[in-house]
């Protein structure tokens, strides 16, 4: 099974939170905002990540496709 993982570019804010903490599955773009690296986890430490990343983000532009 795997949880699809997004950032909605209108809601980014650029801050560089999701990046900071999960350079695994974030990097900032050259447009400054997120992006994600990683597009299908599969990973539980990742998915956990992935949601922590969401809860932190400023801009609510993190998004998990959860069951």
């Amino acid at each position: 099974m795997t949880t699809p993982l997004k950032v909605d570019k209108m809601a980014c804010m650029g801050s560089g939170l999701c990046a900071a903490m999960h350079p695994r599955l974030f990097r900032l773009a050259k447009d400054g905002r997120g992006e994600v690296l990683v597009r299908e986890l599969t990973d539980p430490r990742d998915i956990e990540s992935a949601q922590d990343v969401a809860e932190c983000c400023p801009g609510g532009a993190v998004l998990l496709d959860t069951p």
